[in-house]
């Protein structure tokens, strides 16, 4: 009789890096909510002054356990933190700690770096190079059951279609890592980069497609997979509905439109970007991860075994109908920032030169404005800095603000609905429903209170105050503009119809 999701996870003993990222966070979450696991190790390195234990304390404070701290709290004393680092042989976890996780059966390895412009030397460092040590512990795991390597759907983005299997990599994995040692000058492996990710629009791309090339040569001696999710966005109900995991990528940028920070991105206007709910990835990665072992119950599989969450076959709203949707329906006044700048709304154009102009005259300039502000009043500069860096993260992400992939969409989506309606992990309503425009509007409206909330940390008694704060500025946003137009008109009276 085939185990449901509850029973395959009964008391089992695992081993998560990357515990302490969006998709860790998340996967945690989930498994000490819906399922009884007998504990989960995380591997934490040590990060400025606190050491694996302090940082432990401060991943159960963290806000996506908030819904798990008033419901069973004492499942968050199954966390437990081992010392170590992916960059480091062996994991860096000591001789005592490997004998601690002797009873581990599963592995999630979701730590890499997602940074698009990543030194080639540090990308293939902790994505190529910390895949294969976390193998290599694997290897020693008496019990292992499975080994779940996360990965991107887009780690082949040269193809216009992607199907949830191998394609291959342009280079061997082992050659880069051996690169590594024999190039030391750093300067010297950048200026191969170039050459060595053709077709690749990033060293992040390249290094994931490389670590999926050495999953697959570990095939026949582990049980392993691989899941590729695609842009992970806020939950859409889990653990609350909305929930905006991370001020880092395009949850980001969202934050920037919201705080009057960023006016203008340059997209194509036919493009829908690829999305991934958080709450709707990680039920599926947890499907496919009992899927994955029973496929090798049966034998080692012919071919590597890869699952993919993609939104194609499910959300036909393209990237800017999504963003004029809350523009139009008001959803940032509904949820006001007190920390922002100017007045939410962005402008998306595939004009170059259109994004150029609205760049430098809504952005680059009131932030050198704002900037000269702050250093005549003693304070340092901050916001040059941000336009700065938010003008080259837009300029690295263009391969994908410019590019429609298609796919098959979820992986053994009618599997997965049969399997889990019903339980702890049925989605299925959301799924059902994510055509819908007042499902939509109810996504985006949470999704920015949890931004306001958890990302922000702003007050809800402070809302009144800030939408308040938010007419004021946008009366005064439109009698500056009233005022230009006149004085244009007025301009072009008088040399042209006077």
């Amino acid at each position: 009789m085939t185990q449901t999701l509850g029973e395959f996870f009964e008391d089992s003993e695992i081993f998560v890096t990357g515990g302490s990222g969006v998709v860790g966070k998340a996967l945690i979450e989930k498994l000490l909510r819906s399922t009884n696991v007998r504990r989960i190790y995380v591997l934490l390195r040590p990060r400025g002054q606190l050491n694996a234990e302090q940082r432990l304390a401060k991943l159960r404070d963290a806000k996506v356990f908030q819904v798990l701290r008033a419901q069973k709290p004492q499942e968050l004393n199954k966390l437990i933190a081992i010392p170590g680092d992916v960059s480091l042989p062996q994991l860096g976890i000591d001789p005592n700690h490997l004998k601690q996780l002797d009873q581990v059966s599963i592995v999630f390895h979701c730590a890499a770096t997602v940074r698009f412009d990543e030194p080639l030397r540090v990308a293939l460092q902790l994505n190529v190079g910390g895949t294969l040590e976390a193998l290599k512990f694997a290897e020693q795991l008496r019990h292992l059951r499975i080994f779940v390597h996360v990965s991107t759907f887009f780690s082949n983005p040269y193809l216009k279609r992607v199907e949830p299997k191998w394609y291959g990599s342009p280079m061997d994995w082992r050659l880069c890592l051996r690169l590594l040692d024999e190039i030391k000058d750093d300067n010297l492996l950048d200026t191969l980069t170039r050459k060595l990710i053709v077709g690749f629009p990033n060293t992040y791309t390249f290094t994931k497609n490389l670590a999926e090339s050495l999953i697959n040569d570990y095939r026949t001696r582990l049980p392993v997979i691989v899941y590729r999710p695609s842009i992970v966005l806020f939950a859409v109900r889990e653990p609350l509905p909305g929930f905006a995991p991370s001020l880092m990528g395009a949850m980001g940028l969202f934050s920037l439109v919201g705080a009057g920070l960023l006016k203008t991105v340059y997209i194509r206007r036919s493009v829908y970007l690829d999305i991934t709910p958080q709450d709707m990835g990680i039920i599926g990665m947890i499907y496919y991860t009992k899927c994955g072992y029973e496929a090798y119950r049966e034998g080692t599989p012919k071919e590597l075994l890869i699952y993919q969450t993609s939104s194609k076959t499910h959300i036909p709203y393209t990237f800017i109908q999504m963003a004029s949707h809350m523009d139009i329906k008001n959803l940032w006044y509904s949820a006001a920032f007190l920390k922002n700048l100017g007045v939410p709304g962005c402008h998306y154009t595939d004009n170059r030169f259109v994004y150029k102009f609205l760049f430098i005259t809504k952005q680059l300039l009131p932030a050198i404005l704002v900037d000269l502000l702050l250093r005549l009043f003693g304070r340092p500069p901050a916001l040059l800095a941000i336009q700065r860096k938010l003008y080259h993260t837009l300029e690295v992400m263009k391969p994908f603000l410019f590019n429609n992939y298609d796919s098959p969409g979820v992986t053994d989506f009618k599997g997965m609905i049969e399997e889990i309606k019903g339980t702890e992990f049925d989605i299925s309503y959301e799924y059902e429903s994510a055509h819908d425009e007042e499902r939509l509007t109810n996504a985006c409206k949470n999704m920015i209170q949890s931004i306001r909330h958890d990302l922000l940390n702003e007050d809800p008694s402070t809302l009144a105050r800030a939408q308040m704060i938010m007419r004021i500025k946008n009366a005064i946003y439109n009698a500056l503009r009233l005022y230009l137009l006149y004085k244009l008109l007025r301009w072009l009276w008088f040399h042209f119809l006077g």
